[in-house]
């Protein structure tokens, strides 16, 4: 570990382990000079580390009189990346813009070619430490070859060039304050959080590998290959393999990492990191890009047969020759591949390890040792007692105006910066993957990835330079299924619209609409067994009490009427979830009464499954077999499907229902619930007490008492007013012959114990699809029109600027 400098070791205000960089540029030929770093195997400026009692300009002279001649006044300090606040000694990076005099000798690199050049023989025919001059199409050119220390030179190149061709007349000095990026797990619904807490990777180990990075990488801040191969080797990989997992670390392609890029790629390869959930989705882009060898997210069949050979190498069986050809084939065609000729995508891959049609990817992309285990065993003692402090961004930057005197001297805290956060800190946001072409009717007719619309002009070419494909856009599966038609979800989504249309062809109708006319209902019995599978995990993993922020539409009953909800998609979300502003809360009842419950049910399930943030689906008192066995859900199922796997769907989405969430709070303000308050002790934390709601909740008669009441009860209505509640505020509801009516008071009692405002929920038919009850604190919603032949209007919430909004919707055309 290194130790903090003494006062004697800092000359002209930084200390002796400052690292001097040089940037020269000639203006007339529009070139810099580059020096060759063998040992690092990368072209960059010209840079040294200051010697103990050397000026920064002292380390400058000494750097460049062997090479050019310049004049003293046309070299200027334009940057400085401070480590002060590191934790460990770190080394300061000073930048120097130098102009040499036009008298110098300028013999541009292969004459500034770039056409029909192997720049790979060319690099490697440079001496360590030779010096040329090269154009900024020749760095782009080696840097494609990851043949550069890192990115500097070309991201830097607007920047100094200002200063360049002003003339060197600008005294403002660039600062930046060099942090660890934060990454400590802050809340479980982060990817990148959830990967780095499943490889254990705790601040300390954090911390640690930064400053392995920043003492490898120093004076750049990117590793290339080569000194990705001195890391990763300590880490007992072999040395054959390290070009692999540098495109695995590569998510962006631009030949360059990172350290938040080297630190997930790490926590990839952890073997403490768990192959299941999110982990696992990460894990897999990962292990598609290491096989990858074209890079192109379209893995070959014998890419893919050399995944097929590594399971088994790591199971200790050698599969070889034509049983290895015979095993990938068999597993290629899992993902819906017919021959060897066809690639399979990183989205389907995806999805097939996620549905387990393909196994074994949990033995691959591991490393031996733990990264816990690997410190243990090189760290000194002074480094085992470190305290991290916690970090908020990786650099700070000001262009506060300079002086040459201020920039010589060490900087303050207090500097002010324009902004505190870097592009390699979590955002609360993010660019989507996916641009969506719409008609004007609301229809979508196109989907286009944001990366294939880089050769359209559509994305600038410093924006595909620093597009950081695992962190900007970091774990994208859900969203990007949303727009893949191969997924369950999609599927059952096209299917039911086959359902919804009729179908002509210039005579009678072959398909009336909202029927099935003469489909498979066994494949769509399948799909839908899939969807519930899939489904179940998501379920039973949310809160007993959801909590969601507004905007937000709030749907009542919808009791087997598809129509309705389908009047609804298009009036409030008609291009899908995902692109709507608002999330979708149903309030249960979603089978029974109406026809088409299954495939209700089949639609929810889907658009739950593609938009698991912003589509929630309360449990209602139908969402139960018994219910369902005295109305007609249960023998919908068998109709549609026949008797044996018409039980099975039956089952399997009851198995759903079982887990499915009681109640919801928008804004931590609404209580949102099927049936109404129950009858709790005034003393009762009521949210405590939901969210220890068994799950899965097969009997919540005999399993939860307060389940059954929040899917029961009724609020006391004026035709009931003549019975008399107790000293509570609840009597006995006689009309159900279950669960109780509550009363004005308890309703009151109950928003004030709890700190909330009002109650929206469901349960009871309504003639205009609403009422708003016991003193405009209770709402309730209905949203299936026609109920059981009768003409009562649909309606929903809307929860948006703090404002309740009724909203009926028109279902007669």
């Amino acid at each position: 570990m290194y130790q903090k400098n003494s006062p004697h070791d800092t000359v002209d205000g930084y200390s002796a382990l400052d690292f001097i960089v040089c940037v020269v540029y000639d203006k007339t030929k529009d070139v810099y000079l580059m020096s060759n770093y063998r040992h690092r195997s990368g072209l960059w400026f010209l840079f040294a580390e200051r010697r103990p009692n050397e000026t920064s300009i002292q380390t400058v002279k000494r750097v460049l009189d062997p090479l050019l001649t310049y004049d003293a006044d046309q070299i200027q300090l334009v940057k400085i990346c401070s480590t002060k606040t590191l934790p460990f000694q770190g080394h300061d990076v000073l930048f120097y813009a130098i102009i040499p005099k036009s008298t110098t000798v300028i013999n541009v690199w292969l004459s500034g070619k770039v056409e029909a050049i192997d720049f790979e023989r060319q690099l490697n025919l440079l001496s360590d430490n030779e010096t040329v001059w090269l154009t900024n199409n020749q760095l782009k050119h080696v840097s494609k070859l990851s043949r550069l220390l890192g990115i500097e030179p070309l991201t830097l190149n607007k920047q100094f060039k200002d200063i360049f061709h002003s003339g060197m007349k600008s005294t403002n000095v660039m600062f930046e304050e060099t942090k660890i990026p934060q990454t400590e797990t802050l809340s479980k619904s982060n990817t990148t959080e959830i990967l780095l807490l499943s490889a254990k990777f705790t601040p300390t180990i954090q911390e640690k590998l930064y400053e392995e990075y920043h003492h490898t990488v120093v004076p750049s801040d990117y590793l290339n290959l080569e000194t990705f191969k001195q890391l990763l080797r300590r880490k007992g990989l072999e040395s054959s393999e390290l070009p692999h997992y540098f495109r695995a670390f590569d998510s962006t392609q631009r030949n360059y990492l990172t350290y938040v890029d080297y630190l997930l790629g790490l926590a990839a390869l952890d073997p403490s990191t768990q192959h299941g959930g999110v982990p696992a989705e990460q894990r897999c882009r990962y292990i598609f890009r290491y096989y990858n060898l074209s890079n192109n997210q379209r893995m070959t069949f014998d890419e893919f047969k050399l995944m097929i050979k590594e399971i088994h190498k790591n199971k200790g069986q050698n599969l070889v020759g034509e049983a290895l050809n015979e095993e990938a084939l068999q597993m290629f065609r899992s993902f819906g591949l017919r021959s060897s000729e066809q690639t399979l995508s990183l989205m389907d891959f995806l999805s097939g390890v996620g549905q387990l049609r393909f196994r074994g990817t949990s033995v691959l992309f591991r490393l031996n040792t733990s990264l816990i285990e690997y410190f243990k065993r090189t760290a000194s003692p002074a480094s085992n007692a470190l305290i991290i402090q916690s970090f908020t961004s990786n650099r700070t930057l000001s262009t506060k105006p300079m002086s040459r005197r201020t920039a010589s001297t060490p900087a303050s805290p207090s500097l002010p910066a324009i902004s505190n956060i870097s592009i390699h800190e979590p955002h609360p946001y993010e660019i989507g993957t996916h641009i969506v072409k719409v008609k004007k009717t609301g229809v979508v007719v196109d989907i286009t990835s944001l990366y294939d619309m880089e050769i359209t002009g559509a994305i600038s070419g410093s924006t595909a330079l620093f597009f950081d494909d695992d962190h900007a856009k970091f774990d994208r599966i859900n969203s990007q299924d949303c727009f893949n038609q191969r997924t369950h979800a999609n599927e059952m989504l096209n299917g039911l619209r086959y359902f919804e249309r009729g179908s002509k062809e210039g005579g009678p109708a072959l398909k009336d609409p909202y029927t099935w006319g003469k489909v498979d209902m066994s494949a769509m019995a399948r799909c839908l067994l899939v969807l519930c599978k899939q489904i179940y995990s998501i379920f039973v993993k949310e809160n007993r009490l959801l909590r969601i922020s507004s905007a937000c539409y709030i749907l009542g009953d919808l009791h087997g009427n598809f129509r309705d909800l389908i009047c609804f998609e298009k009036t409030f979300w008609r291009l899908g979830p995902v692109l709507t502003p608002a999330s979708i809360l149903f309030l249960g009842d979603y089978v029974d009464r109406g026809p088409e419950g299954v495939e209700v049910v089949a639609y929810l399930f889907a658009q739950k499954l593609l938009c698991p943030h912003k589509v929630f689906l309360l449990r209602g008192n139908h969402e139960l077999r018994n219910v369902q066995d005295m109305f007609q859900f249960h023998s919908e199922c068998r109709r549609k499907f026949g008797p044996d796997l018409g039980e099975q769907v039956w089952e399997e989405i009851n198995r759903c229902f079982d887990t499915m969430p009681i109640c919801a709070l928008v804004d931590n303000r609404i209580l949102c619930v099927h049936g109404g308050i129950p009858s709790l002790d005034v003393k009762s934390d009521f949210f405590k007490l939901v969210s220890q709601i068994p799950c899965p909740l097969r009997d919540p008669e005999n399993e939860s008492a307060l389940a059954w009441e929040l899917l029961w009860n009724d609020p006391l209505s004026n035709e009931i007013q003549d019975l008399e509640p107790d000293n509570n505020g609840f009597i006995t509801n006689i009309r159900r012959g279950t669960g109780y009516f509550f009363s004005s008071k308890a309703l009151n009692d109950f928003l004030q114990r709890n700190s909330l405002l009002y109650v929206v929920r469901a349960h009871e038919v309504q003639q205009q699809g609403f009422k708003v009850q016991l003193n405009g604190r209770l709402l309730t919603v209905f949203s299936s029109s026609h109920y059981c032949g009768g003409e009562n209007e649909a309606a929903t919430v809307l929860c948006d600027s703090n404002k309740l909004r009724l909203i009926r919707l028109d279902t007669s055309s």
